[in-house]
């Protein structure tokens, strides 16, 4: 076996695992039993405030009060509310609402994918992230 044959061989069952582990651990959900991460809506809820320092334009109030209801929910262990609310903090990053600027909004939408718990990622907004962020010319071609 060539050294190119290889290396494609052995990048595409990295790929195929990875895929296997990301969709096995989104389409599973959040349940009462999956212990998550401590701290992550405050660190995004951070994030939020430091781009409202640092910006000029639009309200993050909207934002911020999107979080606290995600805060809220996930406190009292209602996992699917978490996911409902989360999905709305997605659609208003989508949408610029409260006006802010889109290099804001994309900020915002990458730290959220960073530190958001695997269960509460939606698939098609995750692959849209991936996608963004990938280089696939480098993926495959580049060692």
């Amino acid at each position: 076996m060539s050294g190119l044959t290889r290396t494609v061989s052995l990048t595409g069952c990295m790929i195929g695992a990875l895929g296997l582990i990301a969709l096995l651990g989104l389409r599973s959900g959040a349940s009462a039993d999956t212990p998550l991460p401590e701290g992550w809506v405050d660190n995004l809820t951070d994030f939020v405030l430091l781009q409202k320092s640092i910006e000029r334009e639009g309200s993050f109030e909207p934002y911020l009060g999107q979080l606290a209801l995600v805060q809220h929910l996930l406190q009292n262990n209602d996992l699917q509310g978490t996911y409902v609310a989360l999905r709305r903090f997605m659609d208003m990053l989508e949408t610029r609402e409260g006006g802010i600027r889109a290099a804001a909004a994309e900020a915002m939408w990458d730290y959220c994918y960073q530190v958001t718990p695997p269960a509460f990622h939606d698939e098609k907004r995750h692959k849209r992230w991936w996608d963004k962020t990938v280089e696939w010319e480098k993926f495959f071609w580049e060692e």
